[in-house]
């Protein structure tokens, strides 16, 4: 009988082993594919500041009224050791930047600063007098490859914070003067910077996520895969790739807010990230006392804010920045 009960236990052992080993594996495989990165530019290679559309979907949006035709391109250390970061940096006007404030513009996941979605808005601000700073965060388009995966924001950060430091140091641009645009990724991305650097003044996060770990079960249900294989995802991205996906968190923006300057948006009909993260994002800003204010954009997709209502868009993110930054505007000649 002691035979067949330890005979059980080892069994019973074995198969919880197989089935944590197994969890682990599949996990490992999810983290992967969801934080893949892809460097280069893909179709998109043809964009620049002043000609860029669409090369994915057919579109009839006018992207040739919001083209930069002056810019500069850039290479300046990221936040860590061994990663350099690409830039195209848009001076207000052709003599450079002036007293005008400065936008930080963060794309999304598997995006990069050529895509029409960071070029829309940065020629929006730039028409309003705003100086633009593009870059592509580390492990895409020309910037530095790391290990082809993204963080989410938590390595990424550091690259907001050097290019902040860029602006300082090599462009003369007081920080009184510099606020953030975040979109998707790049919007959580700009609210753990945001929270972590209080040189930035004020920023705009666009169909941002505020709790990675909801994120991951509602991206696992939208791919199709059980949404309790979420903290076997995060779980494996730490134990084999030594990645802290939930730390620090874009929560840091609301609590470590200083009264300063915050201004968040979702479209309604947005189905790659919730509504509800921003929806949250306000309870939690309420909580904090944080400064921010939020508009929800009936019938907008992801990223779709900007194209369904171009004006009103234009204008909220130029109003709130001109608000919100020290710096007297440059309005565009061309």
């Amino acid at each position: 009988m002691s035979f067949i009960k330890k005979h059980a236990a080892r069994l019973l052992l074995g198969v919880l082993l197989f089935a944590a080993t197994a969890y682990l594996a599949i996990g490992f495989y999810i983290y992967s594919t969801l934080t893949h990165s892809d460097s280069g530019c893909g179709l998109d290679c043809a964009n620049t500041p002043n000609n860029f559309t669409d090369n994915w979907a057919p579109s009839d949006f006018a992207f040739d009224q919001y083209q930069v035709n002056y810019w500069e391109n850039h290479q300046y250390a990221g936040g860590d050791t061994g990663i350099t970061l690409d830039a195209w940096w848009l001076p207000v006007t052709t003599a450079g930047a002036g007293n005008a404030p400065v936008v930080i513009c963060l794309h999304g996941v598997r995006s990069n600063k050529y895509d029409q979605d960071m070029l829309t808005v940065a020629g929006m601000l730039h028409q309003q007098g705003f100086n633009v700073l593009l870059f592509d965060q580390r492990d895409h388009g020309d910037s530095s490859m790391e290990d082809g995966r993204v963080s989410l924001g938590t390595r990424e950060y550091r690259d907001v914070i050097a290019s902040v430091d860029w602006l300082i140091n090599e462009q003369n641009i007081a920080a009184e003067r510099i606020g953030l645009y975040g979109e998707s990724m790049g919007a959580s991305t700009a609210a753990i910077a945001f929270g972590m650097d209080k040189r930035i003044q004020s920023v705009v996060l666009d169909n941002g996520y505020l709790d990675l770990q909801v994120l991951i079960r509602e991206e696992l249900q939208y791919q199709g895969f059980p949404t309790w294989l979420a903290p076997g995802a995060i779980w494996a991205g730490t134990l084999f790739a030594g990645e802290s996906l939930l730390d620090p968190a874009p929560s840091l923006a609301f609590i470590n807010h200083y009264n300063r300057p915050m201004f968040a948006m979702h479209g309604t009909a947005d189905t790659r990230v919730l509504p509800h993260h921003t929806a949250d994002m306000a309870t939690l800003g309420q909580q904090q006392g944080a400064n921010l204010s939020t508009w929800f954009a009936e019938d907008a997709v992801h990223s779709g804010v900007k194209y369904l209502y171009p004006q009103e868009f234009s204008s909220r993110v130029s109003t709130f920045f001109a608000n919100s930054l020290s710096g007297k505007r440059i309005p565009n000649q061309d």
